[in-house]
Protein backbone atom coordinates (compact mmCIF):
# COMPACT_ATOMS: atom_id res chain seq x y z
CA UNK A 1 0.00 0.00 0.00
CA UNK A 2 1.41 3.37 -1.03
CA UNK A 3 1.08 5.42 2.82
CA UNK A 4 1.36 8.49 0.59
CA UNK A 5 -2.24 7.79 -0.74
CA UNK A 6 -3.37 6.81 2.84
CA UNK A 7 -6.35 8.04 4.41
CA UNK A 8 -5.49 8.45 7.85
CA UNK A 9 -8.55 8.25 10.77
CA UNK A 10 -9.42 7.98 13.86
CA UNK A 11 -12.66 6.93 16.34
CA UNK A 12 -12.51 9.65 19.06
CA UNK A 13 -15.18 9.25 22.22
CA UNK A 14 -16.16 12.78 22.80
CA UNK A 15 -18.11 14.95 25.75
CA UNK A 16 -20.24 17.38 25.42
CA UNK A 17 -19.09 20.56 23.81
CA UNK A 18 -19.20 22.33 27.12
CA UNK A 19 -16.82 20.10 28.82
CA UNK A 20 -14.88 19.91 25.96
CA UNK A 21 -13.80 23.79 25.96
CA UNK A 22 -13.23 23.15 29.66
CA UNK A 23 -10.77 20.95 29.08
CA UNK A 24 -8.90 22.57 25.67
CA UNK A 25 -9.21 25.99 27.83
CA UNK A 26 -6.96 24.26 30.48
CA UNK A 27 -4.85 22.51 28.17
CA UNK A 28 -4.18 26.11 26.43
CA UNK A 29 -3.32 27.78 29.78
CA UNK A 30 -0.65 25.16 30.45
CA UNK A 31 0.72 25.54 27.62
CA UNK A 32 0.97 28.89 28.03
CA UNK A 33 1.95 29.06 31.26
CA UNK A 34 4.74 25.73 31.56
CA UNK A 35 5.41 25.24 27.23
CA UNK A 36 3.83 22.79 24.94
CA UNK A 37 3.49 18.90 26.17
CA UNK A 38 2.27 16.08 23.67
CA UNK A 39 -1.28 16.39 24.85
CA UNK A 40 -1.68 19.66 23.14
CA UNK A 41 -1.44 17.85 19.98
CA UNK A 42 -4.54 16.60 20.15
CA UNK A 43 -6.49 18.86 22.19
CA UNK A 44 -9.98 16.95 24.71
CA UNK A 45 -10.36 13.62 23.15
CA UNK A 46 -10.65 9.96 24.62
CA UNK A 47 -9.02 7.94 22.04
CA UNK A 48 -11.39 4.86 20.61
CA UNK A 49 -8.63 3.10 18.19
CA UNK A 50 -5.34 4.44 17.42
CA UNK A 51 -4.88 5.82 13.74
CA UNK A 52 -5.61 3.39 11.11
CA UNK A 53 -5.26 3.41 7.52
CA UNK A 54 -7.79 2.81 4.29
CA UNK A 55 -6.59 3.17 0.92
CA UNK A 56 -10.10 4.92 -0.87
CA UNK A 57 -12.82 6.89 -0.50
CA UNK A 58 -14.83 4.04 -0.49
CA UNK A 59 -13.24 1.69 2.01
CA UNK A 60 -13.43 5.37 4.25
CA UNK A 61 -17.24 5.26 4.15
CA UNK A 62 -17.41 1.78 4.52
CA UNK A 63 -15.29 2.18 7.89
CA UNK A 64 -18.28 4.55 8.53
CA UNK A 65 -21.49 2.46 7.78
CA UNK A 66 -19.40 -0.05 9.81
CA UNK A 67 -19.25 1.63 12.80
CA UNK A 68 -22.66 2.51 12.16
CA UNK A 69 -24.31 -0.36 12.82
CA UNK A 70 -21.75 -1.19 15.31
CA UNK A 71 -22.88 1.58 17.52
CA UNK A 72 -26.31 0.78 17.99
CA UNK A 73 -26.38 -0.91 20.95
CA UNK A 74 -24.77 1.86 22.53
CA UNK A 75 -28.18 3.38 23.11
CA UNK A 76 -28.68 1.57 26.07
CA UNK A 77 -25.84 1.84 27.82
CA UNK A 78 -25.35 3.89 30.99
CA UNK A 79 -22.98 6.89 30.59
CA UNK A 80 -19.38 7.32 31.01
CA UNK A 81 -18.19 8.50 34.13
CA UNK A 82 -15.19 10.95 34.24
CA UNK A 83 -13.12 11.55 37.41
CA UNK A 84 -12.54 15.32 38.26
CA UNK A 85 -9.37 14.32 40.47
CA UNK A 86 -6.45 13.63 38.15
CA UNK A 87 -4.18 10.65 38.16
CA UNK A 88 -1.06 11.20 37.88
CA UNK A 89 1.17 8.06 35.83
CA UNK A 90 4.33 7.19 36.70
CA UNK A 91 7.10 4.55 35.36
CA UNK A 92 7.47 1.41 37.21
CA UNK A 93 10.97 1.56 36.95
CA UNK A 94 12.08 4.42 37.59
CA UNK A 95 8.95 6.42 39.59
CA UNK A 96 9.63 9.38 37.07
CA UNK A 97 5.73 10.61 36.01
CA UNK A 98 4.95 10.14 32.55
CA UNK A 99 1.27 11.04 31.71
CA UNK A 100 -0.57 12.86 33.56
CA UNK A 101 -4.83 12.41 33.04
CA UNK A 102 -8.31 12.79 34.18
CA UNK A 103 -9.93 8.76 34.50
CA UNK A 104 -12.98 7.81 32.29
CA UNK A 105 -15.01 4.62 32.76
CA UNK A 106 -17.34 3.54 29.88
CA UNK A 107 -20.12 0.48 30.02
CA UNK A 108 -19.23 -2.71 28.54
CA UNK A 109 -21.03 -1.83 25.06
CA UNK A 110 -18.87 0.66 24.36
CA UNK A 111 -15.28 -1.51 24.11
CA UNK A 112 -18.00 -4.10 22.88
CA UNK A 113 -18.83 -2.31 19.67
CA UNK A 114 -15.43 -1.07 18.84
CA UNK A 115 -14.79 -5.53 18.74
CA UNK A 116 -17.45 -5.39 16.51
CA UNK A 117 -16.20 -2.92 14.64
CA UNK A 118 -12.39 -4.35 14.67
CA UNK A 119 -13.65 -7.33 13.40
CA UNK A 120 -15.70 -6.06 10.41
CA UNK A 121 -13.06 -4.00 9.44
CA UNK A 122 -10.59 -7.01 9.20
CA UNK A 123 -10.48 -6.67 5.44
CA UNK A 124 -9.93 -3.19 4.75
CA UNK A 125 -8.34 -2.05 8.09
CA UNK A 126 -6.49 -3.20 11.16
CA UNK A 127 -7.80 -1.31 13.83
CA UNK A 128 -5.53 -0.90 17.63
CA UNK A 129 -8.48 -0.69 20.01
CA UNK A 130 -7.58 1.51 23.00
CA UNK A 131 -9.09 1.39 26.52
CA UNK A 132 -11.10 4.22 26.40
CA UNK A 133 -10.11 5.15 29.88
CA UNK A 134 -8.80 8.53 30.04
CA UNK A 135 -8.64 11.91 28.73
CA UNK A 136 -5.13 12.94 28.70
CA UNK A 137 -3.50 16.41 30.87
CA UNK A 138 0.15 16.06 29.96
CA UNK A 139 2.57 13.19 28.40
CA UNK A 140 5.34 13.37 25.77
CA UNK A 141 5.93 11.43 22.98
CA UNK A 142 7.88 13.77 20.38
CA UNK A 143 10.03 11.89 18.19
CA UNK A 144 10.44 14.86 16.19
CA UNK A 145 11.96 16.88 18.71
CA UNK A 146 15.66 17.97 18.71
CA UNK A 147 17.84 16.97 21.60
CA UNK A 148 17.59 20.58 23.12
CA UNK A 149 14.03 20.13 23.96
CA UNK A 150 14.12 17.02 24.81
CA UNK A 151 16.82 17.87 27.66
CA UNK A 152 14.17 20.82 28.25
CA UNK A 153 11.85 18.13 29.41
CA UNK A 154 13.56 15.98 30.97
CA UNK A 155 14.77 18.69 33.08
CA UNK A 156 11.17 20.09 33.54
CA UNK A 157 9.95 16.73 34.66
CA UNK A 158 12.85 16.01 37.05
CA UNK A 159 14.15 19.69 38.34
CA UNK A 160 10.64 21.68 37.90
CA UNK A 161 8.22 19.12 39.13
CA UNK A 162 6.33 19.98 35.72
CA UNK A 163 3.52 17.36 35.90
CA UNK A 164 3.20 17.81 39.88
CA UNK A 165 2.34 21.32 39.18
CA UNK A 166 0.23 20.87 36.18
CA UNK A 167 -1.92 17.98 38.67
CA UNK A 168 -2.24 21.11 41.15
CA UNK A 169 -3.85 23.73 38.39
CA UNK A 170 -5.47 20.98 37.36
CA UNK A 171 -7.34 19.44 40.60
CA UNK A 172 -8.00 23.03 41.23
CA UNK A 173 -9.48 23.82 37.68
CA UNK A 174 -11.47 20.55 37.21
CA UNK A 175 -12.93 20.66 40.80
CA UNK A 176 -15.88 23.30 39.54
CA UNK A 177 -16.60 21.56 36.26
CA UNK A 178 -19.88 20.51 35.35
CA UNK A 179 -20.51 16.93 34.13
CA UNK A 180 -20.40 16.15 30.35
CA UNK A 181 -23.94 16.42 29.43
CA UNK A 182 -24.31 13.89 26.53
CA UNK A 183 -21.32 11.58 24.45
CA UNK A 184 -20.64 11.73 20.82
CA UNK A 185 -18.52 8.92 19.28
CA UNK A 186 -16.58 10.67 16.45
CA UNK A 187 -15.22 9.41 13.17
CA UNK A 188 -11.95 11.89 12.35
CA UNK A 189 -9.92 11.99 9.21
CA UNK A 190 -6.56 13.37 9.96
CA UNK A 191 -5.30 15.81 7.13
CA UNK A 192 -2.37 17.07 8.60
CA UNK A 193 0.20 15.72 10.79
CA UNK A 194 1.95 17.74 13.59
CA UNK A 195 5.37 16.65 13.83
CA UNK A 196 7.02 19.69 15.45
CA UNK A 197 6.74 20.02 19.62
CA UNK A 198 3.46 21.97 19.54
CA UNK A 199 2.17 21.95 16.56
CA UNK A 200 -1.30 20.23 16.46
CA UNK A 201 -2.60 17.47 14.37
CA UNK A 202 -5.30 18.71 11.83
CA UNK A 203 -8.28 17.05 11.68
CA UNK A 204 -11.58 16.64 9.73
CA UNK A 205 -14.76 15.57 11.25
CA UNK A 206 -16.22 12.21 8.94
CA UNK A 207 -19.80 11.53 10.94
CA UNK A 208 -20.73 12.06 14.59
CA UNK A 209 -23.08 9.92 16.79
CA UNK A 210 -24.69 10.40 19.90
CA UNK A 211 -24.82 7.73 22.40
Amino acid sequence: MNTDTCIDLIVYLEPSAEFKQQVEHFLDSCKAKYGPTTANKYGCHITMTGFFNVSTEDDQMRVKQLLDASLQDIHEASTPQIERKSLLVRDRTTQRPIHLLLPLSVPADFHVAMENLSRKCASIATLRLKKINHISLAYWDEPEATQEQQEHWRLAITEQGLFENIQHDADEYFGDVNDSLYWDVVLYQRVQKGNLVGESHVFRELSRWRV
